[in-house]
């Protein structure tokens, strides 16, 4: 063992003369001896596997009274995890070798101790119970230690080690007291059950274990007071350290940041909103994260072990090659269905994911419902849109790119352009080098054909392959025929996975841990026939199932059934060798479970299932089977279909899915005339003859009378009896394709002659929307052997004839036509049948040569419908404005009149034509012509119809709905208000577009005339009153964005008062918001206390919170609330409570399961919320929700609050979670700052495992100042090493944009670990250096090339000269806020000395300001010019203009930082960093400054206003106004080392000086220097620097790295 003395060296006795570890744990040995009898020295046991073994077959054969041995099964699992901590233990005290070598006995004693405890030879009553009660307190205790399997022990303190093993010796007593409990006799052992615990005996048990529990305490407490800092503080822990949290390592689900925007988390956060809303992604994606939530879903069904073959295949390792410049940048997953592609990409993308270089990747899976979903019409736009989210959220650089692309242009986004477009507005891949980008595109073969087939012809176009996305490689997976588009030489070039082949491997492991979870063949002895058994399943199950794990499922639920009912191996190996296929299979066991109605319910839901035009869910099944039907079942759907047809149906949330690869097996066959030959709907003559004590003869001449029947009418019998029964049916589980497409359109036809009823309301969307499709598919299937009866096109034609023919279904199902439309193809689809002389033969004459006889359909079959759709849209406001204009758009262009648009617009339009399943259909979000729209729908109604307001006002209506340009819809309400009697809807509607495009104050002067119209007698349209709210809603909310928090609040307080239910909560909130912006504090409180009206509604009140929790200024108003309600108890504690009713309500368990998507995302959301904001409550303001201690109270909340939010996407949620951690780490670190609690380091350590990659988390930078206040510096960087090596990392990349968030870092980092030399190093580069030393600094490519001139001698003279005039201007204006007049000082300087040569020369200014050599024309002859000169004061007088326009009339510098203080009536204070201010930056808070205004308030106990971003207890270093003397601006090459200290007058407040002793080094070095410091290997810094030599001095020596113990700042 590690740590035992060689023999016969001499025992080392402990400090004072104590007992050495072998006499220790000798008397270990006889105590236990003692106590039970049994002795320890001798045994087996001579290590923890002979225990654990020993445990695991300790067995219990039964109570005395027959009980079962559950109660000993959970002690063994007790004792085993008691083994595992007691290990990690032991080991962490036997690697200490250094300081006192542990025994070998130790083990010995330990093991055996144990093992005496569960070395039951006989069943013992009680006995279980005893073991669970002692060693439930042990394990528990011992769990704690977990910590020592993720340590290097060389290091651990001598004390600890101590400790270490007084808890191991204790342990081994304990062991013993239990034996000999178990050695009692029965009666006392029933005594001493009767009594509450055994604990409760005087045997010396109960002592010994609170000896035990003191010993557990003792050892965290020296853990809290010599850190882990101790512990962890060796060479080799750093390593571990970097590993583990540089590396990004597999098991990791922290939160990852990246490298974050840099004016604070908020704003980064404020712009992940914007990108996350303008690319229309799901508002609960999580904005923290490096992942997303389907892809380790999808990761956590992999079992261990699966996918480990992938790292060794040749594509993977070919398409991961970074340094091959020819490699592919796709890589293809190809297999059937079923193959594991999806679990696959998962485990890639994982492992993407856990890479250490700046590489990124993003993962999209294509679900099932996408093939058939119309919801996303181009799925793979939002893909990629969504993935490049994803990147945004860890790539700094492209969070910056794309935000401002979001700014200036966020049509381009909305808008349906090409791929290549759009790739080229989400700024991926081309922003410079360093990065690595990689997309991972999932189910392929989910999308349409059309949307596949783009996806690959994109990733394949030259822009794709060429030199500007060399750095972005694509992963596509799908089956075979998804590639088949692919030319050969394509094929060939994409390296390719093919799953089939190679997951065979996947599949034994699946079997083997499906067999182990059924208990199954678990321990089967060698040679067993069970062991055989497993071996056989193992070995063929694979092979048959042909690379699918559906068939492998299948296959094993088989062979698991089989080995339950006591089969033979023979049997299992007949079984095995089956070549049937397992749906086959599975289908014919169907068939012969169901009766023949059943099996024509199934057939139904097939019909739907496999060939609707989108994913059918639950209620729209239902529908279709009450229409089927004609009955409502008892029994759920969502019942019926996974207890009777799961074998070929699924459900995935409340969507119905066909199984993966069934639908070929369900194909029936049809004979020649079309009809289905085992249709359930075929006519059929059944009947059953019942022949009793009738004679032969009568009996032969009755059958031979049937028979000659039977010829004659051409009947066929058949008499076999078993015919007619129920189970062997000639119905049959099949459906055709044709017959399905016929039944829906059947279906649909029977759901419009009638009226909607509640059971078929959730299929007539769908019918209406979807008609036109199988009505095409159902003309397309038509062919020799697929042709419809005669009968049934009659029934179509009539069927269409009554639906165009007249209004009535169209005014009967309007509702469900306002929520579809057909485009122009589905239109002209429609018309063919009509076309069909077979179809319309019998129709009326008239009706039907019109329709024939039309130039297109809208002037035909849907003329009626064409014109009550454009009436209702522009004549009487009846019909949806959105959906009428759906409607129209395709009419036009059915009508062969497609709305114009403009150029770019109709761009876009050409590009999404081109990928879009309906060729002629136009992009939702294409500029449509409105003016083209009127001048159509007027010659559709007539040429003298009449263009009134009402006309344009809905124009402009629908053109505000569909995003077209705020100056077209401004334009179309202002001629409709200039048409006779405009409606008030003009004005709203005119207010609303001038909000949208930023102009409150005319939407103001709009929305008041609205209301002032709709108020009158003779308002037209008569507004109802919840429009009157609506109005006043508006106006509050415009009211309240220009300021005017009174008006505000008037307005608002009338919604709450007057509207309805929906209206008044609106109200309310809106009313809240202004009054807590009121500056009177007092007369906040006292309306604050009647609009939250606590005595009220309580439902009112919860809905007002859960408004506050998901507002986007929901800090503020939070805030404002406590702030206002503190001097009023009753009304603070009200508002605690009724959070608390909301944060803590239990949802109805049939509620619950109703909560699905958005649903549950916001009730978890708004749950988080305020769970932090109570937390806040008792914390701070120390009122608790049922009157607990409010400091511990706050700390359960906000771990609540975390809990709950852990995966809840969206703002709100991010933000409260981290404002729950970074207050729960505030706490701990300021209890541990004031010597308290030093247990909470444990604490503080927790919160920081998932934050380790966050390069601004306050809980790893307080982790970091504790170590480093403690003057262990190095322990203090290793909390940080993952923060350092990033930034040194961004530092060279060759991304200069980047170089500001390296910066930065360093210096927050420098500063939490007490290094503030290096800190005010960064500093000096983050800020603004005086604008004129900034500006005349030169370097030689700022000098031509130019005759006559030693460009190195024109350089010397411009830096000496621009030395004197920076020395000039600021000995004129020595204060750095005059920036304005030292440029204009050192415009006037350069002009004076260029005066000064006019004797020699003329430099004459051009109108640009530019500088020429004029000749002198006085008589005497001009003397000699310096051309070197000249060339100078040129560059230095064209600079000094430059600077002095840039920065005129004022001077155009904003500072990076600003104030996270609040002024004194709550509000977040504005004030900036700039020229005249001086900011204080906290040093122990991760990104915490302030003016000094607000620092005063921050550190005045008696302030009105709290400011809680920070603590008054820690300290700050003081930031100089921008353009002060420290700073040298980005751009610099050379830092000086400047000195830091306290100020005399307040040593919480340092400061940065220089004196003559001060280094002055290049930037370079410095960052060299930086990385020696922080353990960079030459290796990885000349890897970061793209292989660039770079010289580090050798890292410090072990003496040089000790802890510093220097009082110097």
């Amino acid at each position: 063992m590690r740590g035992e003395p060689p023999p016969g060296a001499p025992e080392k006795k402990s400090a004072e003369g104590k007992l050495s570890m072998k006499e220790i744990w000798a008397e270990a040995a006889k105590s236990f001896e003692d106590i039970c009898g049994k002795s320890l020295q001798s045994g087996d046991l001579k290590s923890f596997d002979d225990v654990r073994v020993k445990i695991e077959s300790a067995g219990k054969a039964g109570s005395e009274d027959g009980t079962d041995a559950a109660g000993w099964d959970k002690a063994k699992n007790i004792g085993l995890e008691s083994l595992k901590y007691l290990k990690l233990l032991l080991g962490a005290a036997s690697q200490a070798s250094s300081f006192i070598p542990l025994p070998a006995s130790a083990v010995s004693i330990t093991t055996n101790a144990l093992f005496f405890v569960f070395d039951i030879p006989q069943a013992i009553r009680d006995y279980d119970d005893a073991v669970n009660e002692v060693f439930g307190k042990v394990s528990s205790a011992l769990s704690k230690f977990k910590i020592y399997e993720s340590m290097n022990n060389d290091n651990i303190d001598p004390e600890l080690i101590d400790n270490l093993r007084r808890v191991m010796i204790s342990f081994v007593k304990l062991c013993a007291h239990v034996v000999k409990y178990k050695q009692g006799r029965k009666r006392d052992r029933f005594k001493q059950k009767a009594k509450k615990s055994i604990l409760d005996d005087d045997s010396g048990l109960a002592g010994e274990m609170a000896e035990f529990e003191l010993a557990v305490q003792q050892t965290h407490d020296i853990e809290g007071t010599i850190t882990l800092a101790t512990v962890i503080d060796s060479r080799q822990d750093i390593k571990i350290i970097l590993e583990r949290c540089v590396s990004f390592g597999k098991t990791a689900e922290e939160t990852q940041k990246g490298v974050q925007s840099l004016s604070a988390d908020a704003d980064r956060i404020k712009t992940l909103v914007k990108i996350r809303d303008t690319l229309n992604v799901m508002p609960t994606v999580l904005l923290d994260t490096k992942t997303t939530q389907t892809c380790t879903d999808i990761y956590r069904k992999c079992l261990d072990g699966t996918g480990s073959w992938i790292w060794e295949h040749s594509a993977y390792n070919t398409w991961m090659a970074t340094n091959d410049e020819d490699a592919s940048h796709m890589l293809l997953l190809s297999g059937p269905s079923s193959s594991g592609k999806t679990l696959a990409s998962s485990q890639i993308t994982k492992k993407l994911e856990g890479v250490q270089e700046r590489k990124f990747v993003a993962h999209y899976f294509f679900p099932t419902s996408a093939k058939k979903s119309d919801d996303e019409k181009n799925p793979v736009q939002f893909a990629l849109k969504y993935m490049a989210f994803q990147i945004a959220r860890v790539d700094s650089t492209v969070l910056k790119a794309l935000g401002r692309a979001c700014d200036t242009n966020p049509s381009a986004f909305r808008s349906s352009s090409s791929l290549e477009n759009l790739w080229g507005e989400l700024k991926i891949g081309s922003l410079g080098l360093g990065a690595w980008y990689y997309f991972v595109f999932d189910g392929l073969e989910n999308l349409p054909d059309d949307q596949a087939e783009m996806l690959l012809k994109f990733l394949l176009s030259p822009r794709m392959t060429g030199e500007s996305t060399r750095r972005v490689r694509f992963l596509l997976s799908g089956t075979d025929n998804t590639f088949a588009s692919l030319s050969d030489s394509e094929v060939k070039r994409a390296p390719r996975i093919k799953m089939e082949e190679h997951n065979i491997t996947d599949m034994r492991i699946i079997i083997d841990n499906a067999l182990s979870n059924q208990e199954m063949l678990k321990n089967a002895r060698p040679k067993s026939n069970q062991q055989k058994a497993k071996s056989m399943i193992i070995d063929k199950m694979p092979e048959n199932a042909k690379g699918s794990y559906y068939r492998l499922k299948l296959e094993l639920d088989e062979a698991i059934r089989l080995l339950s009912t006591r089969r033979t191996l023979e049997e299992l190996e007949d079984m095995l060798d089956q070549t049937a296929s397992s749906h086959d299979v599975a289908i014919k066991k169907l068939q012969r479970s169901l009766a023949a109605e059943e099996i024509g319910e199934l057939n139904e839901l097939l019909k739907w299932v496999l060939f609707s035009k989108s994913p059918m869910n639950l209620d729209q099944l239902e529908a279709a089977m009450f229409l089927y039907s004609g009955t409502e079942s008892l029994a759920s759907l969502q019942y019926i279909i996974r207890n009777k047809y799961s074998a070929v149906l699924r459900i995935e949330g409340t969507y119905v899915y066909a199984q993966d690869g069934i639908k070929e097996y369900l194909s029936k066959e049809t004979d020649n005339q079309g009809e289905s030959l085992r249709s359930e709907e075929r006519p059929t003559i059944s009947m059953t003859i019942t022949i009793n004590n009738v004679d032969q003869e009568l009996c032969g001449h009755f059958l031979w009378d049937l028979a000659h029947k039977a010829i004659r009418d051409k009947f066929t019998f058949e008499f076999d009896a078993n015919s007619n029964s129920l189970h062997n049916s000639k119905v049959t589980i099949g459906i055709d394709e044709s017959e399905a497409h016929h039944t829906i359109v059947t279906r649909a036809f029977k759901y419009l002659s009638k009226d909607p009823g509640d059971q078929t309301s959730g299929i007539g969307e769908y019918l209406i929307r979807w008609l036109p499709y199988h009505l095409r598919c159902l003309y397309d299937l038509e062919d020799d052997q697929r042709e419809l009866t005669p009968e049934k096109k009659l029934e179509i034609g009539r069927n269409l004839f009554n639906l165009f023919e007249d209004e009535k279904s169209f005014k009967r199902h309007k509702g469900n036509f306002e929520k579809a439309f057909w485009t122009a193809d589905e239109m002209e689809g429609v018309r063919k049948w009509l076309l069909d002389s077979a179809v319309v033969r019998r129709l009326d004459k008239r009706w039907r040569d019109k329709v024939q006889a039309a130039v297109s359909p809208t002037r035909g079959y849907l003329k009626k419908f064409v014109k009550m759709v454009v009436t209702r849209f522009l004549r009487d406001r009846s019909w949806d404005a959105e959906n009428a204009s759906s409607w129209i758009v395709q009419f036009m262009i059915a009508d062969g009149v497609a709305p114009q648009v403009s150029k770019t617009a109709k761009a876009s339009a050409d590009d999404a034509s081109s990928s879009s399943s309906s060729p002629s259909s136009t992009s939702d979000n294409a500029q449509i012509d409105w003016d083209c729209v009127s001048t159509w729908c007027q010659h559709f109604l007539g040429p003298d119809s009449k263009l009134d307001s009402l006309w344009y006002e809905r124009l402009a209506a629908v053109a505000s709905l569909r995003d077209s340009p705020a100056d077209v819809v401004r334009s179309l309400y202002g001629i409709a208000l200039e048409k006779e009697s405009p409606s008030w809807l003009c004005h709203r509607g005119l207010g609303e577009a001038h909000f949208r495009d930023g102009q409150t104050l005319d939407a103001i002067k709009e929305v008041e005339e609205a209301l002032r119209l709709a108020q009158q007698e003779d308002a037209a349209p008569k507004p109802e009153p919840r429009d009157i709210v609506y109005l006043h809603l508006l106006l509050g909310r415009y009211a309240y964005a220009v300021g005017d928090v009174q008006k505000a609040a008037d307005y608002n307080f009338f919604a709450w008062r007057n509207g309805d239910v929906e209206h008044s909560g609106v109200g309310q909130f809106g009313y809240v918001k202004s009054i807590l912006n009121f500056p009177d504090i007092q007369r906040r409180r006292e309306l604050l206390e009647g609009a939250l009206d606590l005595d009220g509604d309580e439902g009112k009140l919860a809905d007002l919170l859960k408004n506050i929790a998901r507002d986007e200024d929901h800090e503020e108003i939070v805030f404002k609330m406590f702030t206002s309600a503190q001097e009023n108890p009753g009304l603070m504690k009200g508002i605690v409570h009724g959070m608390g009713r909301v944060a803590m309500a239990t949802v109805p368990e049939d509620q619950a399961s109703e909560l699905v998507g958005d649903e549950r995302f916001i009730e978890d959301e708004y749950r988080g919320v305020l769970l932090y904001d109570m937390g806040v409550a008792a914390y701070r303001y120390k009122v608790s929700p049922e009157g607990t201690e409010p400091i511990a109270e706050a700390l359960k909340l906000w771990t609540k609050s975390r809990e709950q939010l852990a995966n809840v996407g969206g703002r709100n949620a991010l933000v409260a979670r981290q404002s729950a951690t970074t207050a729960l780490s505030k706490h701990y670190f300021q209890s541990m700052l004031e010597g308290q609690h030093k247990d909470h380091l444990d604490a503080l350590f927790n919160l920081a495992r998932g934050e380790f990659r966050n390069l601004f988390s306050d809980t790893v930078g307080f982790l970091a100042a504790l170590h480093a206040i403690q003057r262990r510096k190095r322990s203090s960087k290793m909390m940080v090493v993952p923060r350092m090596w990033r930034a040194l990392q961004i530092l060279y990349d060759d991304i200069p944009d980047n170089d500001f968030t390296g910066i930065l870092i360093i210096q927050r980092t420098s500063a939490q670990t007490q290094d503030f030399k290096n800190s005010a190093i960064a500093l000096s580069l983050l800020a603004q250096a005086d604008l004129p030393t900034e500006w005349l600094c030169f370097e030689a490519k700022d000098i031509d090339d130019e005759d006559g001139i030693d460009k190195q001698q024109v350089l010397d003279i411009l830096t000496r000269l621009s030395k004197e005039t920076i020395r000039e201007a600021k000995s004129q204006f020595p204060n750095a806020s005059q920036q304005a007049e030292r440029i204009k000082a050192a415009r006037v300087y350069v002009d004076s000395m260029i005066a000064a040569t006019k004797p020699k020369l003329m430099l004459g200014s051009g109108s640009d300001g530019t500088v020429g050599e004029v000749e002198s024309k006085g008589e005497d002859k001009p003397a000699f010019v310096d051309s070197n000169t000249t060339a100078a004061l040129r560059i230095l007088r064209e600079r000094i203009i430059a600077l002095q326009n840039e920065h005129t009339p004022e001077i155009n510098v904003k500072g990076f930082w600003h104030c996270d203080g609040r002024d004194s009536a709550g509000n977040y204070c504005k004030t900036r960093h700039d020229f005249e201010t001086v900011f204080y930056g906290c040093i122990y808070c991760a990104s915490r400054d302030f003016c000094g205004d607000c620092l005063k308030r921050l550190r005045d106990p008696e302030s009105e206003v709290e400011i809680t971003e920070c603590s008054s207890k820690h300290r700050w270093l003081r930031i100089p106004p921008l353009g002060d003397d420290i700073y040298v601006g980005s751009k610099a090459k050379t830092v000086r080392v400047p000195k830091v200290r306290a100020l005399e007058e307040d040593e919480k407040i340092l400061d940065i000086y220089y004196d003559d002793g001060c280094e002055e080094i290049t930037v370079e070095a410095w960052k060299e220097r930086l990385a020696t410091e922080w353990y960079v290997p030459p290796t990885e810094l000349r890897k970061w620097a793209g292989g660039k030599e770079v010289s580090l001095e050798e890292n410090e020596s072990e003496e040089s790295s000790k802890d510093d113990e220097s009082k110097d700042e």
